[in-house]
């Protein structure tokens, strides 16, 4: 029985280990560091994910692994099916097995000088520096050549796949500092166009490559249409096709570019079709007038409007003798206007609809005069206005009269007397908005609401007959010692390691019922931390913070005679210094019980950090984080990081995944404590696409090698 059962183990190990051999999921494996394996089938997405990483801030490429070294490309025997989009640069021998059926570059690596195609493979065949499919029916691709002035398609040729734009000059081969060159300068030096004095496209031809290299002229024989941009034909300084439907394409693309106000692409002049004929335009819906039904957003139907209301827009339209799907419209600024895109044009209809617009701050249709009188630069409010609507001005003096009760206006003045009984809030900025040096305000209400939005100005006098100043309670500014206490509710004396720019800290004062009424005060940074919010912030910035308080009591602020000071401090305790600039980012090594937090705000316990290019020991691979080493050499947290990484492992095959797959978080820390699990059996790894959601930035890619 246990040896029946010991072959059936070993039989079943065979079958699911020789299946997996047989169908590598690695999709490559690098060999001797100059031999790019291609193991398994690709697609777009899958080189899209080894894809070269654009850093935004410098404008920068940086590769995650470095292709550029590799000489040769070797496709495996097995894959049937390759699409290629990396930066091959340095590739110059490419081997196809006998399997493969179908292979795609978006771009053709410009060194490639050799390429060795299995004499088994029946599906292809290399003839004249050009990779065919058997039947010479599709191109794939053909190697880039400088003294190359015409490119023929064979007559055969149905499909066009790539064709060479680009070469590097012959220095490339002594290229080392890539990495670290800007894109633009590496083009200016490495990279050349290629120009041709002719491009001719067969008959029979109907797929036509992504992009057209420049040539003098292109000739398109076939009368399939081809998928080509106007900046395709723009590089060309003479088109000829047969195609009338991609000629009027193009045509029609230029004149939308020109009703859009964009700069002319297409110099009609330069293109030539013996089958285009401007009298295909249709021009049968031409008269001199037209019956305009349009249906807005709220379902009303408009006939023959010029104008709708502000806030609306036009759903649908239909014009009386045009049938729907040749009308379209288009809203420039505030205006509708109709065209009808017939054959290689666009033609605008004689029809405009207009949005009216709401009364503006400055309207026209009312002014100062209907609600008072303005004598002496002193405006008068009459009696009878309860209200005044949105007008601007400026005055010496403005009285408001006791039945005004709401005020829309934006009014500067050197004095107002305010002596409404109406009105509940009063404000300097915003809504009932009077902007004066000195304000006499009859009511206790709207007194104390300007006040409190005064609390910054230094300047403004207010004053109010009906007052109560023994209102205040002076016993708050007596004995008050506001306590600071960190996110997890333990009081700290202000002395603290920050582990982000920003440190949010909450205050209370004993005997103060609302806490919003204390204010704080950073005197370094001449702000005032709002009172009533439940966090306060501080920005680490290496700058002594000392702080000031003050009791907002019913109509004025009561210094507080306490003061504290924040003083920062490393993770060793010494002082913080300047310089919170984050200079590189790292991995550090967070030991069991400890959290990323703990273990930055401890001093006890040595702090692992790996910097990039540095060799990881296996034994630390389990609870790494993201750190950041600023420029006083002290090491912060990192915010919420995405990522993806390559990895190599034992058998140096090379593979690409996802934070959320492969670098599992330990379930014991939580689903949040950015503490991650690399895979013991890596070799060496990057990080790529490396970005911070908290601040939201990107940051340059990272390798590791991984040690015993």
């Amino acid at each position: 029985m246990r040896k029946t059962l010991f072959y059936l183990f070993v039989v079943i190990s065979f079958l699911s280990f020789g299946s997996a051999e047989a169908k590598q999921k690695h999709p490559f494996r690098v060999e001797n560091d100059t031999i790019l394996h291609i193991c398994s089938n690709l697609s777009e997405m899958d080189c899209w994910s080894f894809s070269a990483y654009v850093n935004n801030i410098d404008d920068c490429i940086y590769f995650i692994f470095p292709y550029w070294h590799l000489k040769n490309i070797v496709i495996d025997e097995g894959v049937d099916s390759v699409y290629l989009d990396m930066d091959l640069i340095s590739a110059k021998r490419l081997s196809i097995p006998s399997s493969l059926k179908t292979l795609y570059f978006p771009v053709v690596p410009p060194g490639l000088k050799e390429v060795r195609l299995s004499l088994k493979n029946p599906y292809m065949r290399w003839e004249n520096n050009a990779l065919y499919n058997q039947d010479k029916t599709c191109l794939y691709f053909i190697l880039p050549n400088e003294g190359d002035s015409v490119l023929q398609i064979p007559e055969t040729v149905k499909q066009v796949w790539n064709l060479p734009t680009i070469y590097y000059s012959k220095d490339i081969d002594n290229l080392r500092d890539l990495p670290s060159k800007c894109w633009e300068d590496f083009r200016e030096r490495y990279l050349k166009y290629l120009r041709y004095s002719k491009i001719v496209f067969p008959k029979q031809c109907e797929r036509y490559p992504e992009h057209i290299p420049s040539c003098d002229s292109l000739i398109i024989q076939s009368e399939h249409c081809p998928k080509l941009s106007e900046y395709d034909v723009e590089r060309s300084s003479y088109l000829y096709c047969l195609s009338d439907s991609f000629v009027t394409h193009l045509f029609m693309n230029d004149s939308w570019n020109r009703i859009r106000g964009y700069k002319d692409i297409i110099d009609r002049g330069k293109i030539y079709c013996p089958n285009y004929d401007v009298r295909k335009r249709d021009t049968s819906w031409m008269r001199e007038s037209y019956r305009l039904t349009c249906i807005l957003d709220n379902g009303d139907t408009l006939v023959g409007v010029d104008t709708i209301p502000s806030g609306r827009y036009i759903e649908s339209a239909k014009i009386e003798g045009i049938a729907d799907e040749n009308v379209e419209r288009r809203k420039e600024d505030d205006v509708y206007r109709f065209y009808i895109p017939t054959y290689d044009t666009v033609y605008r209809l004689p029809l405009e609809v207009y949005v009216k617009q709401k009364k503006t701050k400055s309207d026209p249709e009312s002014k100062w005069s209907d609600y008072g009188e303005v004598k002496d630069s002193v405006l008068t409010i009459r009696e009878d206005v309860d209200s005044l609507p949105n007008l601007h001005g400026s005055f010496r003096k403005v009285i408001i009269p006791k039945r005004t009760c709401y005020l829309e206006c934006s009014i500067k003045c050197d004095s107002a007397f305010i002596y409404s009984d109406s009105l509940e809030t009063l404000s300097r900025y915003g809504s009932n908005e009077i902007d004066a040096n000195y304000y006499y305000v009859e009511n206790e209400e709207p007194y104390l609401s300007l006040r409190c939005s005064l609390i910054e100005s230094k300047s403004t006098e207010v004053y109010c007959p009906h007052a109560d100043i023994s209102k205040r309670n002076m016993e708050w500014q007596q004995n008050l010692k506001p306590i600071w206490m960190d996110r997890n509710g333990k009081v700290t004396d202000l002395t603290y390691h920050p582990l982000t720019y920003r440190t949010y800290l909450k205050v209370v004062v004993d005997g103060m019922r609302f806490n919003y009424n204390l204010y704080v005060f950073d005197c370094q940074r001449d702000r005032y931390l709002r009172g009533g919010v439940s966090q306060h912030e501080f920005i680490n910035d290496g700058k002594t913070a000392d702080l000031e308080y003050a009791v907002w009591t019913y109509d004025t602020l009561l210094p507080i005679q306490h003061k504290d000071t924040v003083r920062l401090v490393k993770r060793d305790g010494s002082p913080w210094g300047v310089g919170y600039e984050r200079k590189e980012c790292v991995l550090y090594y967070v030991p069991k019980g400890e959290t990323r937090e703990s273990i930055l705000e401890s001093g006890k316990q040595p702090l692992l950090i790996w910097r990039s290019g540095d060799t990881i020991p296996r034994r630390y691979l389990k609870r790494l984080a993201f750190g950041f080493i600023l420029e006083n050499e002290d090491c912060n947290l990192s915010g919420s990081m995405y990522y993806k990484v390559i990895y190599l492992n034992k058998r140096n095959y090379l593979d690409v995944c996802y934070k959320e797959k492969f670098l599992v978080v330990n379930k014991k820390d939580g689903p949040y404590s950015g503490i991650m699990k690399i895979p013991n059996w890596y070799k060496e790894f990057w990080f790529s696409d490396l970005q911070e959601f908290y601040p939201d930035r990107g940051h340059l890619p990272m390798h590791f090698y991984i040690g015993k």
